[in-house]
């Protein structure tokens, strides 16, 4: 019996898992830790969801690995961040650098917060962040 799961609704581990063993070359679990620099046992463990996700350089490496798309990409960094979560919150690992390294982005981040701007605000930003991207 093969059950298709829905990727949103997959783990780190089942989302790390099924990318690896989709790629053509059907890396192994221990090439792929190798790959990334981990030993086969504590990449199985996060595959397997017994330790949560890598750190930044690892998930870097691995999303860098895995060939990830933009779309992918965004959703293997919620699902890193969901799997180390600690708390009622959780920040995906690729965010915090940046945010700190660009005061200006701490700073809006601020002002939305003050300004207490809702999803249509964000989704407007959002699209002219976007529209700036397809000019370039």
């Amino acid at each position: 019996m093969n059950q298709t799961v829905n990727v949103n609704e997959m783990s780190f581990g089942q989302y790390i898992e099924a990318k690896r063993k989709g790629l053509e070359n059907h890396p192994s679990l221990r090439a792929t830790a190798m790959a990334i620099g981990v030993s086969p046992q504590f990449y199985s463990e996060v595959e397997k969801d017994k330790k949560g996700a890598f750190k930044q350089d690892r998930l870097d490496a691995l999303a860098s690995f895995l060939k990830l798309n933009d779309e992918e990409s965004s959703l293997f960094y919620k699902k890193a961040a969901a799997s180390r979560q600690r708390g009622d919150y959780a920040i995906p690992s690729d965010l915090p650098e940046y945010i700190v390294e660009r005061s200006y982005v701490e700073q809006a981040l601020r002002v939305a917060k003050e300004l207490d701007a809702g999803e249509e605000e964000w989704l407007q930003f959002v699209k002219e962040m976007q529209k700036k991207r397809e000019v370039k």
